[in-house]
């Protein structure tokens, strides 16, 4: 394949950077043959190809890392520090994600945009909906779950922070769990969904930039989607790296449990770790949800 010559393993791992471009265009490529070939598919299909195009680096990060890690075991509590450098790779993917999203929903005509885009589309407008029923409330975590709904509850929390903590939260550990079973079972699996939300929030910053193009121009329009998006940041970051630690602690027990020859000691201390890693997502999930609550409370008051 020739993705596994141009994104090198050991060179990807030493620039994480790489990933940015390299997501950049495989997601650009992904969204336009998805729509030559099966447009009415396409919204879908295309984070499918570029879900295809990256399993086997992923993969081969995975079982590099739990070698590594069954060899040269550390303290538990640093297993996010001693596996860092795939946390950059899945970031900088996700990122690349969003800007091709962003990029190409800005871009195309309205006719392509909404059969490229169908799903996000859909999805967003359940957003809208959720969002009249707040009286303005603006919410961030739905736009990065697997369904970008939250549950009808939501609208009896008013301004209690700790009920929408509870939503936020129990809707962000629905996302955790399938992409722990997707690494688990598909190795890289999870590269799906965090795609899927990669381009919902990709096409909210497009569909910003369009709608204030019409209004500001471009060079504004472009300025205002950047500081929505920046919106995202004080708690998307943690609700993220949330993700992303799932992702890790998944492929490197699946690649555990799959080998057929273990060192002595390996499974116990790879699940170890693994919970290890768990625990820290679920933190940061924690983080995540307490700032976006009191950031929906602020908007409501």
């Amino acid at each position: 394949m020739v993705l596994e010559y141009v994104l090198d393993l050991k060179e990807t791992l030493k620039h994480p950077f790489f990933m940015l471009i390299a997501s950049i265009l495989i997601c650009s490529v992904s969204l336009w043959a998805s729509y030559i070939t099966f447009p009415k598919s396409s919204s879908i299909l295309a984070i499918a190809f570029v879900t295809i195009a990256l399993v086997p680096l992923f993969h081969s990060m995975f079982k590099s890392e739990e070698e590594k890690e069954a060899e040269r075991a550390g303290f538990a509590a640093l297993f996010i520090a001693r596996h860092f450098s795939i946390v950059k790779v899945y970031a900088f993917f996700f990122i690349g994600m969003i800007l091709a999203y962003a990029f190409w929903y800005s871009v195309v005509t309205p006719d392509v945009r909404g059969v490229m885009f169908a799903e996000q589309e859909s999805v967003l407008g359940q957003i809208s909906v959720l969002r009249e029923n707040l009286s303005g409330a603006f919410s961030i975590s739905s736009e990065e779950n697997i369904t970008g709904a939250f549950s009808n509850s939501a609208t009896a929390c008013g301004s209690n922070p700790f009920c929408w903590f509870e939503i936020i939260f129990m809707n962000n550990l629905f996302v955790l769990i399938p992409m722990l079973f997707f690494s688990i079972v598909y190795g890289a699996g999870a590269v799906f969904l965090l795609g899927w939300n990669a381009s919902v929030l990709g096409v909210l910053i497009g569909k910003d930039i369009v709608q204030y193009s019409i209004s500001h121009g471009g060079v504004a329009a472009l300025g205002i989607a950047t500081n929505r998006a920046l919106g995202l940041v004080p708690h998307g970051m943690f609700e993220a790296l949330g993700y992303f630690c799932g992702a890790i602690a998944g492929g490197i027990i699946g690649v555990a449990i799959s080998k057929k020859r273990h060192l002595k000691g390996e499974m116990n201390l790879i699940v170890k770790d693994v919970i290890v890693m768990i625990l820290y997502a679920l933190g940061l999930l924690t983080i995540g949800g307490l700032i976006e609550a009191y950031v929906i409370v602020a908007a409501i008051a």
